[in-house]
């Protein structure tokens, strides 16, 4: 968008989004593929699993990275592929959505607009859904950052593009219109357009109720032609409607005729509309320009999403094919190994195939560089090899990998493949000539960083020959340190892979009675042909059977009854095995059973253990509150004597002979006042003046005798002073000290009438008791009873500080106040 163009739009955003270069991130692997060619890959049917996946993922650029996986040849790309697939697999068993809902693959229309052209509205829309949806997969993955890292930082570096998506979505409502909003120009276009056609509508109507109109119609009604609203006049009253011709009926009966009374309004009807459309394509053209601008980011934007959903995507297909026990989040992945290396695969099961899949094990590599697979035909031999050879594609390529734990996948530079069977190669390549050829192409490329997967090794040929040239070429792949695993038939090669160390025999099984395959592979042992067994199953005359029987050699026999013989000791051995291993998890349930039990018990335990310990805590804080009540009735009985003997001073004092009348006061002074020994001071709160007997110290205390009370006071209580000593008063014998005076008194829910002259009662008695600390308990409350207790203790001479006592003590519910000596 340029200048111009936003300077004449203040209502829309002057900038957008800046533009930057595509990261790289996303075809990170993109240098690490291997030299596996793309026959290989089909014939082992590794496109049959890629659409698998690409039916999981959520959108077309998802489908697309699905489709474009291959298989890799760096073992650091490979471990980072499986991490990330290891991630994805725990967010998606723990429930974390990562939703791509909305997102579309919009990197060819980005492009298009950084090239100037105008995108549709649904374009628009789709740009606005993708920015969204990156929206959401950067918040989903962000959050899990710790425990999926790789997907995070992969979600991370997608672009904010908010700014566009906020533009797009202000421009454009939900019914896929330019929206009035878009800009300031079109809403003022549209409302004069919605006053210009209720003006024509208006006076259309008004014609069309006119009966000298209404009489030349053929119908009462008014439609439109060529944009225009019309009148359906009939022919013959073509003068009565003067106006402009725009159509006729096919039979010429009726003509739409334009009223020249509604001409110019309908002009500027039109006129408004060619202009909403203008304003319309500018906005679009400036919608797209912005698109334009953050192309660049867009498609990035786009394969990041791609990435993330063929992640989700491969994660889906490893709970379809139950392929959790390999791919470990936050590991290394050491089950990848760097070749050359011993593939092992345990409990392998073939990805395409449905129903109950027999698993099979098996392993190559190192020690063993060949394994000759043997067996009847049907009996499963090239199930597994095109087993091993998909699963290490699919290791390779990031693919989950259905497999038991303790499988092993070296990670080779090269696979090659040669399987003669109709269902995955072409008739022409069935012949000997066919297979040698594909032979001599993988002995001149294959070496120690290759696996060779080799089907029916010498078949097609003379079986002397064949077999003669099938051990050679074991032997030469042998030495080139190769990994190869092959079926064949011949019975020279079980014989050779039972007298060459570093060749390893193998066999499918075929059960005779009922002539069907078990699928299960065996290690260690060739295959039986069981082609006499299975003719005489068939119902082939025994004579026929003899005679075959005895054009065996003897060798021949001999090796068959020592087949069959450790064959059914092996199966004798997997039986015992199996009984074993039946036990052992019979056992380890025991043991977890009674584990169950014991915490259960610990449990039950500490649980009885914590409810003593709850009880004993609460008769605990019943015992405290019933010490507390108990002591609250005790200082109450205290009180109450306390108040008897008060009373009985009060009537003591009352029978004295008054004190003369009180010097009336000199006038306050004014400035700082001086307090000097054996002047006269004036306490606040006390009528007559007292006779100061101490300097103030440092706490500006100083002692004072009021009649016949002496005691401290501080300074800021005197309200004035005079030279002079008082008259001396006659001495009157002291009130005796009152005795069993109490620490505390309650005036708690008490009102201020009633507590205030009980609280300063307490003070005299407790000053007079030699009372140093004491607690009034007022209560929390509204707090105006505490108030109106602290403002009389600032004014009392008796007190010299207080404060809130501790919470132990009560808080503020207690103040606890401080007296003066009294002598």
């Amino acid at each position: 968008m340029t200048a111009s163009q936003t300077s004449s739009e203040p209502d829309r955003p002057a900038a957008l989004v800046p533009r930057r270069t595509p990261t790289i991130e996303v075809r990170r692997y993109a240098t690490a593929r291997g030299t596996i060619d793309d026959r290989t890959l089909t014939v082992l049917e590794f496109p049959a699993v890629l659409e698998r996946l690409a039916r999981l993922t959520a959108f077309s650029a998802g489908r697309q990275a699905a489709l474009a996986l291959r298989p890799l040849s760096e073992r650091d790309a490979v471990v980072e592929c499986q991490r990330e697939l290891a991630e994805a697999m725990h967010l998606d068993r723990v429930g974390v959505e990562v939703s791509l809902g909305g997102a579309h693959d919009v990197r060819e229309r980005a492009l298009a607009a950084d090239r100037g052209q105008t995108l549709a509205v649904s374009d628009l829309l789709e740009v606005a859904g993708t920015v969204r949806a990156s929206e959401r997969v950067r918040r989903a993955l962000v959050r899990v950052a710790e425990d999926a890292p790789l997907l995070s930082t992969l979600a991370a570096g997608l672009a904010d593009l908010s700014p566009l998506r906020n533009l797009i979505e202000q421009s454009i409502d939900d019914r896929g219109e330019v929206a009035d909003t878009a800009s300031a120009e079109l809403a003022t276009i549209r409302r004069e357009l919605n006053a210009a056609h209720d003006r024509l509508q208006q006076r259309v109507q008004s014609m069309l109720r006119a009966a000298e109109v209404r009489a030349a119609l053929q119908e009462p009604l008014v439609t439109i032609r060529m944009g225009r609203y019309v009148f359906p006049v009939r022919a013959e009253a073509r003068g009565a409607v003067p106006g402009v011709v725009h159509d006729t009926s096919a039979s010429g009966a009726t003509v739409y005729v334009e009223p020249f009374a509604v001409v110019e309004l309908g002009n500027r009807w039109r006129e408004l509309q060619l202009q909403e459309r203008h304003e319309v394509e500018r906005i679009l053209r400036e919608l797209s320009a912005a698109v334009g601008e953050a192309a660049d980011d867009l498609v990035d934007l786009v394969e990041r999403l791609a990435a993330v959903d063929c992640a989700m995507a491969r994660a889906r297909l490893a709970r379809e094919l139950q392929a959790t026990d390999l791919h470990r989040r936050g590991q290394a992945q050491p089950w990848l190994r760097a070749a050359p290396a011993q593939l092992r695969l345990v409990n392998a099961r073939h990805p395409l195939l449905q129903g109950d899949v027999v698993p099979i094990t098996l392993e190559v590599g190192g020690e063993v560089q060949a394994l000759l697979i043997t067996g009847p035909n049907t009996g499963g031999k090239t199930v597994a090899l095109k087993t091993a050879g998909l699963l290490c594609l699919m290791a390779l390529a990031g693919l989950p990998v259905p497999a038991d734990d303790g499988s092993q996948v070296p990670v080779y530079e090269a696979v090659f493949a040669d399987i003669g069977d109709e269902q995955s190669i072409a008739q022409s390549l069935s012949t000997f000539s066919g297979h040698v050829t594909n032979i001599i192409d993988i002995i001149e490329r294959a070496d120690d960083q290759s696996l060779v997967l080799l089907d029916e090794l010498g078949a097609g040929t003379d079986p002397t020959e064949g077999a003669a040239l099938a051990i050679a070429i074991v032997e030469r792949l042998r030495r080139e340190r190769v990994s190869l695993i092959a079926t064949t038939h011949h019975s020279e090669l079980k014989l050779y892979a039972h007298h060459t160390p570093g060749v390893m025999n193998a066999s499918v099984e075929f059960n005779v009675e009922t002539l069907a395959p078990t699928y299960r592979l065996t290690l260690g042992l060739p295959g039986q042909s069981n082609a006499l067994a299975i003719a005489a199953r068939l119902g082939m005359p025994a004579d026929v059977i003899e005679e075959a029987r005895a054009g065996l050699s003897s060798d021949q026999q001999a090796m068959e009854h020592v087949l069959a013989d450790l064959r059914r000791q092996l199966t004798a051995a997997e039986e015992r095995a199996s009984a074993a291993a039946a036990a052992r998890d019979a056992a380890e349930a025991l043991r977890r059973d009674y584990e169950t039990r014991l915490e259960a018990l610990t449990n039950e335990t500490a649980d009885l253990r914590a409810e003593a310990r709850r009880k004993v805590r609460a008769e605990l804080r019943e015992t405290e509150r019933l010490v507390q009540r108990t002591r609250r009735q005790v200082e109450a009985a205290r009180l109450e004597q306390a108040s008897a003997e008060l009373t009985r001073a009060r009537r003591a004092m009352e029978a004295l002979p008054p004190e003369p009348e009180p010097e009336p006061a000199p006038p306050p002074m004014s400035g700082p006042i001086a307090i000097v020994p054996g002047h006269l001071v004036w306490v606040r709160g006390i009528p007559g003046p007292g006779e100061v007997l101490s300097a103030p110290g440092e706490s500006d205390e100083f002692e004072v005798q009021l009649g016949a009370l002496r005691t401290r006071v501080r300074v800021q209580q005197v309200e004035r002073t005079s030279p002079g000593a008082p008259a001396p008063a006659p001495r009157m014998p002291a009130p005796p000290p009152p005795a069993n005076v109490a620490n505390e008194i309650e005036v708690r829910g008490q009102r201020l009438d009633e507590a205030m002259p009980r609280v300063e009662e307490f003070l005299d008695l407790a000053a007079r008791a030699g009372k140093h600390r004491v607690y009034l308990i007022h209560g929390k409350g509204t707090g105006t009873l505490r108030r109106a207790v602290r403002a009389m203790l600032d004014r009392h001479p008796l007190v010299t500080s207080y404060e809130t006592a501790a919470r132990q003590e009560g808080g503020e519910g207690v103040t606890v106040a401080y007296l003066a000596g009294v002598q």
